[in-house]
C-alpha cells in the first residue's frame, strides 16, 4: 500500500496499523524466532514479520465483533451488519 501511495507521490512515513482478531497470528508476527509450529511456512510468507521488525507495520488485537473488514468479506447477521455499518459511518439517504 505504501508503495502504491509513493507511486502517486503521496508519502506516508508512519507505521501502518493492522487490526487482527487472531492472537496466534499476532504472536507469530511479533516473535522473530522460528518455532517448530512455524517452520512449515515458506520464508517468502514472512513478509509481515519483516515489516513488523522494520517498524513499518504494527499489528494490534481487535475483537472479532468489532472487525470492520468483515462487513466486506463475509455474510453477517443483520444486527452485526448494522453495527459494523454504523462503525463505518454509513447512513441511509432515505428519510
Amino acid at each position: 500500500m505504501k508503495q502504491t501511495l509513493a507511486d502517486l507521490e503521496i508519502y506516508y512515513n508512519t507505521p501502518i496499523f493492522i487490526l487482527y482478531d487472531n492472537t496466534s497470528a499476532i504472536s507469530v508476527s511479533k516473535n522473530f524466532v522460528m518455532h517448530s509450529k512455524t517452520k512449515h511456512i515458506p520464508t517468502k510468507y514472512h513478509f509481515l514479520r519483516d515489516q513488523v521488525a522494520n517498524k513499518q507495520v504494527q499489528v494490534h488485537y481487535i475483537p472479532s465483533k468489532e472487525q470492520i473488514a468483515d462487513i466486506f468479506t463475509k455474510p453477517l447477521p443483520k444486527s452485526q451488519f448494522e453495527y459494523l455499518q454504523q462503525m463505518l459511518g454509513v447512513r441511509s439517504l432515505s428519510p
